[in-house]
């Protein structure tokens, strides 16, 4: 079928004119979205020992580390944004990613482009495209990819970077099939290991072996040619339920960032609903925590898998536990980055609420919908939220990433700065220089 020579052919033909300006507009809120949460987790304790190494080991002076007033090889500053970026588990989401798109393409976009000098409008591009190419692979691997144990933040990820990065670098479509040839055998990443370090990692090495594939690529480095349809390939390897035919329908007439998912609660997308089924509950009726003797909480089956963990110890922890997350909601309400240290996920009176909260699968509610009910006082409270169809206005939702990124970022950079780099990224397009937009980001 020659799916991968295809997929570049597509991703080498497809210019800034042939994106639809919807499809920018959106890529300008992710990334301004991305920012804010890369700055925020530029000091999380889980990029430390990173930063320690690339420290010892060194690099050129080609890109800039966000946050951290130090300048690194253009691989190395990708892996630590990339790392920072999804330190909280704050950034966006994609159903048709499988994972965290933005972390995967933005670390290897904007190092590339401070490094050599490329405009707004080349960034933007490279980027839609590259999370088109991504949602594409992951298209053919469908689901299951994911329920098979696969983080695809990473295992996609590394498609994307290596598409986004090549476009924005002006590969030929031989060399970018062999850059994701590249890409494609070292793509992994176990979602047994959410809630350690190694979950953000993931997100810094999809971009820094994506962009090190394309790099090599580009001075005649080989690899197969059918890295995703081939026999021993990337679809028959990690995805029993492939649906290759499904991978390139409708490109070019159908753009999958338009239904990126925004996080506005500092944890696993799989909490988010029972959070806001919670929420709409405090805002609609007098709940007392201190009478609640029971909350009964139905999600899907891989948001339990995911987001199911009854007795977090750590802050990081508490991010993929729907009874800590619920129980936190009820309390405080607050369900930003200050909701997930250990102090607050070991608190006792959070602990005790926790541990009424009872959650599990059922085949009623859809993949991320949560069905609530709160016993207390002597009656009972009963609320479904579901996260894709109930999303914000276009205006609402970028009302709420601008208040996010004033929040998040404002403490490193200032107020001054901050509206000056809301105002640049909502004319990104205009940017002669993305060197001059990262100058804008030191603290």
């Amino acid at each position: 079928m020659e799916t991968t020579k295809k997929l570049a052919e597509f991703i080498t033909a497809t210019g800034f004119a042939d994106l639809p300006p919807e499809t920018i507009r959106e890529a300008k809120l992710c990334f301004l979205d991305w920012l804010a949460v890369t700055l925020a987790g530029a000091h999380d304790p889980v990029t430390d020992s990173v930063f320690d190494v690339i420290r010892l080991v060194g690099g050129k002076p080609q890109a800039t580390v966000l946050g951290r007033n130090t300048r690194t090889s253009v691989l190395n500053a990708t892996l630590l944004n990339g790392m920072a970026s999804h330190a909280l588990d704050f950034d966006d989401t994609s159903v048709e990613f499988l994972g965290h798109p933005s972390v995967t393409l933005f670390p290897c976009l904007l190092a590339l482009a401070e490094w050599k000098r490329k405009n707004g409008r080349d960034f933007l591009g490279a980027f839609v495209i590259g999370y088109e190419a991504g949602c594409r692979v992951a298209l053919g691997a469908t689901a299951i990819h994911y329920l098979a144990g696969w983080h695809g933040t990473s295992t996609i990820g590394h498609f994307s970077s290596a598409a986004g990065a090549a476009k924005l670098l002006n590969l030929t479509a031989d060399q970018l099939v062999h850059a994701l040839g590249t890409a494609g055998t070292q793509a992994a990443g176990l979602k047994v290991v959410f809630g350690t370090s190694c979950k953000p990692f993931h997100a810094g090495k999809a971009g820094f072996n994506g962009l090190l594939s394309v790099l090599l690529a580009q001075r005649g480095f080989t690899s197969a040619d059918n890295i995703l349809e081939a026999p021993n390939g990337f679809w028959n390897v990690f995805a029993a339920d492939r649906q290759v035919d499904q991978a390139l329908v409708d490109w070019g007439d159908t753009w999958h960032i338009l239904k990126n998912n925004y996080k506005f609660h500092a944890s696993c997308h799989g909490t988010h609903a029972p959070i806001e089924a919670v929420l709409a509950l405090k805002r609609d009726h007098p709940l007392d925590p201190v009478e609640i003797r029971q909350v009964d909480i139905i999600v899907s089956a891989p948001m339990l898998e995911v987001a199911g963990k009854e007795k977090p110890a750590r802050g990081l922890e508490g991010k993929f536990s729907i009874p800590y997350s619920v129980a936190n909601a009820l309390l405080s309400g607050d369900t930003g980055i200050a909701a997930f240290t250990d102090e607050r996920v070991q608190d006792a009176e959070t602990v005790a609420l926790r541990d009424k909260v009872r959650v599990i699968a059922g085949d009623q509610v859809d993949l991320f919908e949560a069905d609530v009910t709160i016993h207390a006082g002597g009656k009972i409270y009963r609320r479904k939220y579901n996260m894709l169809t109930q999303q914000p206005a276009p205006e609402e939702k970028r009302e709420l990433i601008h208040t996010k990124f004033r929040s998040l970022a404002g403490l490193s950079l200032g107020k001054k700065r901050s509206e000056e780099v809301i105002e640049r990224a909502d004319n990104l397009e205009d940017e002669g220089d993305m060197a001059a937009v990262v100058r804008l980001l030191q603290p």
